[in-house]
């Protein structure tokens, strides 16, 4: 089962083919001469550049249109050129300025096949000698610290802290994802499977442990495997399994899972496999089925972008060195999972005894797996409808919890004036439902009806070429919002873009959506051009320029966002 299901990982698993590199795609040959200064560039036959993009600059000032440029010929409603040519600039334009100068070259390129490079700045450093000029290219200074984003800086501290370092620095960043929605889906349903695996044990303790180790070693497994894999492979594993038919599965698990707690049935193997299992190892019947789950969770159940995750997987992109980024997170994993190991060593303080309250319990379980059904399904269904299902299924699980003649006096109490409030709630949300409301906690107020359409103007686009054009066409700062409809920390960021403080700002942006819900080729490519490896993820530009100290991988405040996009604004 377990081989079937990594074989299953490889096989969606995909090698995008890689476009010419930009320095084989335009080779710039700069030359020096008694008369000027020459350059030779030479264009690579699958690519071109686009004329309007073509600028030199001597110091400050524009001299493109003064320069002697070649023919260009129209490609779609551009013009371009995609052939070698020489720019020259003669000696008499450079001695109208002072001696030291600065040339810069700027350029924007794509491939016929519809790729598009990132602009081009060069700048080159021009002296005058007795002979002439000397000219030679001014090396890219390296980014520093105050200018780099977070997945960077920790993909930095992968490479210059040693192993040790590493592994404890990614225990903690895992320590701090346990506080994020990554973890919150996965308690349920490992507390479900202790009480189901735990309650006819003389040691549950001990057992409830053991099964909260080997799911958060597997979840730890799955995290570090899926993204050894995303990387070395250009795509999103996590993503592939998000597709409809795999979310509906999983829902009808969950749906199967919560009957069997309520005692419709009783989910186990025929009696003749379960004897020879018992046989060979008692202590290890069903761990098996522990260990899937645990695996398949991790992907399906808490898919969660961090910029921790970020950026190991920056680092394993551009180092290659699988081992170590596999190693930061399989631990950051395994930190991100200890509320998950704490749950199974204080098992024996909230594991039933056996009669009356077992019955209870499970039933309450049962109802938590109905809800993460919903939950999973709320991906693929609007929020609005999503308020109805909760809303349904929470007036059933009140009627359940009212109060019977075995409990005592001050339980009977507690759980009328409970299940009283779930019903009035549920009640609550089935109004809102019928008002348009799209907000869980906030499902009388249907303001959120449409936010996105009617307060911010997203262009959407479907490709990296599209996104190209745009950025390259707009003369306000861009805005580029990764978003997929499984994506539960994409509807917290849509929230906190469509705040009244944080709309107005945007109004001085372009705005530009790219939905990789279907993680297609065009999704991939989009993704592996920005280092991204699954959303929710922000990306800005400015004057063409990608701003990467701005860029946001992950959950982020709205103060913070606020912040960034006023500097962006002043820069």
């Amino acid at each position: 089962m377990i081989r079937n299901i990594f074989l299953f990982i490889l096989m969606i698993c995909f090698l995008n083919a890689e476009p010419v590199n930009v320095s084989e795609a335009f080779k710039i040959n700069e030359k020096a001469h008694p008369s000027g200064i020459s350059f030779d560039i030479a264009i690579d036959k699958s690519v071109y550049l686009y004329e309007d993009e073509l600028k030199v600059f001597l110091g400050s000032e524009n001299i493109t249109k003064i320069l002697n440029l070649p023919e260009s010929k129209k490609h779609k409603e551009y013009l371009i050129y995609d052939k070698n040519f020489t720019l020259f600039i003669p000696t008499n334009l450079i001695l109208n300025t002072s001696n030291e100068k600065i040339i810069t070259l700027k350029f924007l390129g794509c491939a016929y096949d519809g790729y598009c490079y990132n602009p081009q700045n060069l700048k080159f450093n021009l002296s005058k000698t007795e002979n002439g000029f000397k000219i030679s290219k001014i090396k890219d200074k390296k980014v520093s610290n105050n200018n780099t984003n977070y997945e960077n800086k920790i993909s930095s501290d992968i490479k210059n802290n040693n192993f040790f370092i590493t592994v404890i620095t990614f225990f903690g960043y895992g320590l701090l994802l346990a506080l994020t929605p990554c973890v919150f889906p996965m308690i349920p349903i490992l507390s479900s499977i202790i009480v189901s695996k735990c309650k006819n044990s003389k040691n549950s303790n001990k057992k409830a442990f053991l099964i909260s180790f080997i799911y958060v070693f597997a979840m730890s497994l799955a995290y570090s495997i899926a993204g050894i894999l995303a990387t070395y492979f250009g795509s999103s594993v996590q993503g592939f399994l998000q597709i409809p038919w795999v979310i509906i599965l999983f829902s009808l698990i969950f749906i199967v899972l919560a009957f069997s707690m309520f005692g419709f049935y009783e989910l186990q193997l025929p009696a003749s496999l379960q004897s020879k299992i018992s046989k060979k190892s008692e202590s290890k019947n069903g761990l098996i089925g522990v260990f899937i789950m645990g695996f398949l969770s991790a992907l399906i159940v808490g898919p969660c972008v961090a910029a921790p995750l970020a950026g190991a997987l920056v680092y394993i992109a551009q180092s290659g060195n699988l081992v170590l980024g596999g190693s930061a997170l399989f631990i950051m994993s395994f930190g991100m999972g200890m509320p998950l190991l704490l749950i199974g060593l204080g098992a024996n303080r909230f594991l039933p005894k056996p009669g009356y309250w077992m019955n209870e319990i499970s039933k309450i379980f049962g109802f938590i797996m109905l809800f993460m059904a919903v939950w999973m399904l709320s991906r693929l269904i609007s929020s609005n409808l999503s308020l109805l299902l909760y809303g349904v299924l929470g007036i059933f699980f009140g009627v359940s919890l009212f109060p019977v003649k075995k409990d005592s006096a001050v339980f009977k109490k507690f759980k009328f004036g409970f299940s009283l409030v779930v019903i009035i709630y549920s009640v609550i949300l089935i109004f809102g439902f019928a008002s348009g409301s799209n907000s869980l906690t906030n499902p009388l107020n249907n303001t959120f009806k449409n936010q996105l359409k009617e307060n911010l103007n997203f262009k959407k686009v479907s490709n990296l070429n599209e996104l190209k054009e745009v950025v390259r066409g707009s003369k306000k700062p861009v805005l580029i919002d990764f978003w997929a409809t499984w994506c539960v920390n994409c509807k917290e960021l849509d929230d906190a873009l469509n705040s009244a403080e944080i709309s107005e700002i945007l109004s001085n942006f372009e705005l530009i959506k790219v939905d990789v819900t279907k993680n297609s080729k065009d999704d991939l490519e989009l993704m592996k051009e920005f280092q991204i490896y699954g959303p929710p993820a922000l990306i800005f530009f400015k004057n063409g320029k990608e701003l990467q100290k701005y860029k946001v991988i992950g959950d982020i405040k709205k103060i913070a966002l606020a912040k960034n996009l006023n500097e962006i604004l002043n820069l």
